[in-house]
């Protein structure tokens, strides 16, 4: 008699596939990556990986999901109130993550970039960037900024030059240097 799996162990097999997805995803593309590869990479049945994610391209949207929900963690504020304070950690949450989390922002960045898959997440992600600048805007109007919808967006430009540079580089100078000059445009001024 076989022994049900508990939740804990079965988020564990669901997390494994995605990682081993994510990485020949980006090794090898997404359409050059078929579902029986991911199996045996993940060392389950094919069964499985349909059970928990439907498709291949259900697995791809769950991982950019993950992947996208690391950087909504940069707004777990609730235990702070000053607008500033607020931007400040977001901007250092996001450098942090940039840093700490490199090898999954490379595979992410593979991902957006392969034509293959950039079509199946494109929506995802102008989605989560709308909502971050979304965020971005409520906190600039808070500190009484003149303009926080083009400031918010100007943001989310430095943002995402930033997030494309230092994944093409890697240098953590030039990544150090990002952080300091948006946190002085944006920070304890009236712009």
């Amino acid at each position: 008699m076989a022994l049900k799996k508990s939740k804990s162990e079965k988020k564990t097999a669901k997390e494994k596939i995605m990682f081993v997805a994510l990485d020949l995803f980006a090794k090898k593309g997404y359409h050059r990556t078929s579902t029986v590869n991911i199996s045996k990479k993940a060392n389950i049945s094919s069964g499985l990986l349909f059970y928990h994610f439907g498709s291949k391209e259900g697995l791809l949207k769950s991982i950019v999901e993950m992947l996208l929900s690391r950087l909504d963690d940069i707004f777990d504020l609730e235990n702070y109130s000053d607008p500033n304070k607020m931007l400040e950690i977001i901007i250092d949450r996001f450098f942090d993550s940039l840093q700490k989390n490199r090898s999954y922002w490379d595979l992410y960045m593979a991902l957006l970039y392969q034509p293959d898959t950039k079509k199946h997440i494109l929506e995802q992600v102008i989605s989560h960037s709308k909502k971050f600048r979304h965020e971005i805007y409520k906190l600039m109007h808070k500190m009484g900024n003149r303009d926080p919808g083009a400031n918010s967006f100007e943001f989310e430009i430095l943002r995402v030059g930033v997030f494309a540079s230092y994944l093409s580089n890697h240098n953590d100078k030039v990544l150090e240097k990002a952080r300091q000059t948006m946190k002085s445009k944006y920070l304890h001024q009236p712009f």
